[in-house]
């Protein structure tokens, strides 16, 4: 992506769109292993700036000097992080670019964040609550709302209605809370 289309000067609140976390330093010249929380890694290649932001206190815009892939995750050496220490003071730091770059997805494909407080309703119509959180799990993702932890899968999850900001679930008997399975005697 070309330089021109990187505003540095956006307010931190413009900069959230998440596509990593900062692992670890990795060597002596400040690069930065990056977990990348993004189906689009090599994003980090075109990425001329990113703004991380620490889990406490203030982050800040860094321009990108190099990205390149490393056993599953990212290196990244961004101007002005050029030691190991001031690589270790990124340590956690979400690593993030404004919303507008965020890559396009194919029909029918929404990003989870957009779906936080959708509303959750049975295929019977049954209003479970609305959407709090996307739990990321290994076997699948897993949808909170309230109490109950609906795993993300396409016969539990019937459809998802973007437009009517709804999700339809076909939740097996027992997996709401306060619900007993029927045991047969």
């Amino acid at each position: 992506m070309p330089a021109e289309r990187c505003n540095t000067t956006m307010a931190h609140e413009e900069w959230n769109w998440t596509i990593g976390t900062v692992a670890a330093p990795f060597g002596i010249r400040g690069e930065l292993k990056v977990r990348f929380e993004t189906d689009f890694p090599e994003r980090f290649e075109q990425t001329p700036a990113v703004f991380l932001r620490p889990k406490e206190g203030t982050g800040r815009v860094f321009q990108v000097e190099r990205a390149r892939p490393h056993k599953g995750q990212v290196l990244l050496k961004l101007k002005g992080i050029d030691t190991m220490t001031d690589a270790e003071a990124w340590r956690g730091a979400a690593v993030q670019v404004p919303r507008s770059q965020a890559v396009d997805l194919p029909p029918d494909s929404y990003w989870t964040s957009d779906i936080i407080g959708f509303e959750v309703v049975t295929g019977g119509g049954r209003r479970l609550g609305t959407l709090d959180e996307v739990l990321p799990y290994p076997a699948q993702d897993l949808l909170r709302v309230g109490e109950a932890l609906i795993p993300a899968v396409r016969p539990i999850v019937v459809r998802v209605d973007v437009e009517a900001r709804r999700i339809v679930v076909n939740p097996p008997e027992g997996l709401l809370p306060g619900e007993e399975p029927e045991h047969a005697d």
